[in-house]
């Protein structure tokens, strides 16, 4: 029995156009897409996660997206599970599974498995909660973790609660940095194809600026108003890049102009750290994204008929 041919990825930063190439080479070899970015899983959160608009999911189809509520516990763990069984699904009605987005930590514990990690200790993370709630308490925590883990720090950024919490909660059971934290390499990993979209700096700095005012234009803030009457502001999506600033308006904690200057800060640093995550991956394809999408197509099906 022939095993089925790997799964495709098409990664690369925020703004690089994964979405478009990735529709349209589903669209030649009778694909679907499973979403692989941690915001655009939650139901609600369009327009700062940049969800594929509801015309290109129709043309074929798209999992995972609109997937959870935002109240509900979803991590890098969740992920793999559900997107492993979509995936399956998909291959049991002989089609190709192509996965998208810029996530790296869902794509890779999708793809090669996570570390043994201990189980979640509510105690302690009541602790590290309060203390995070408390004036600069953000900051306090982002400093103690430089402290024990500053590999993990220089990754985890001073917002990102969940992934800075977890970080100390482990350190705190274990002893040992998270960062220390290795997949068994006796794993099995899963076959892919991973093709990775490259854009020069300046180019891409001025898309992603230009697609935050866009955000800002087209009802960011409203959005997050919208959804902050719906579930507590302690949940995970509104520490995105874009939801998070976009709250502080909806608080008064942040003028709207101020707002958007601080996503687009935050949005060219996440897409750096991004370009830094996949270049350490083994066997990526690297494509010029500033080409036209036609010719990304071509090269992409080229390295898929390679490989297979």
């Amino acid at each position: 029995m022939n095993p089925s041919p790997p799964w495709i990825v098409i990664a690369g930063p925020t703004g690089s156009g994964k979405s478009a190439l990735g529709v349209a080479i589903a669209e030649q070899i009778g694909g679907e897409i499973v979403n692989a970015d941690s915001v655009q899983v939650y139901r609600g959160f369009d327009i700062g996660s940049a969800k594929p608009p509801r015309s290109v999911r129709e043309r074929v189809p798209h999992h995972l997206f609109d997937h959870v509520t935002a109240d509900e516990d979803f991590n890098a763990a969740e992920f793999s599970r559900r997107a492993r069984l979509v995936c399956q699904e998909i291959e049991s009605r002989r089609k190709r599974p192509i996965l998208v987005g810029g996530t790296g930590f869902y794509l890779r514990s999708l793809l090669r498995g996570l570390p043994e990690m201990p189980e979640a200790d509510q105690r302690i993370r009541g602790r590290l909660r309060r203390i995070h709630a408390s004036p600069r308490g953000r900051a306090l925590l982002h400093r103690w973790l430089g402290r024990v883990d500053p590999v993990a720090a220089s990754r985890i950024a001073v917002n990102d609660r969940h992934r800075l919490e977890r970080a100390l909660e482990v350190w705190m059971l274990t002893g040992r940095p998270i960062s220390e934290k290795r997949i068994d390499p006796g794993a099995d990993a899963q076959r892919a194809i991973l093709i990775a979209l490259t854009v020069p700096r300046e180019i891409l700095v001025e898309r992603l600026d230009r697609r935050v005012a866009e955000m800002y234009a087209a009802g960011l803030v409203e959005e997050t108003r919208r959804l902050l009457e719906q579930y507590p502001p302690t949940a995970r999506p509104f520490g995105a890049i874009g939801y998070a600033e976009a709250a502080r308006v909806v608080w008064g904690d942040l003028a709207p102009e101020a707002a958007e200057e601080e996503t687009k800060r935050r949005t060219r640093a996440y897409a750096k750290r991004q370009m830094t995550w996949f270049r350490g991956e083994q066997d990526v394809h690297w494509l010029d994204a500033e080409r036209p999408v036609e010719e990304l197509l071509e090269e992409s099906l080229r390295i898929i008929r390679a490989e297979d």
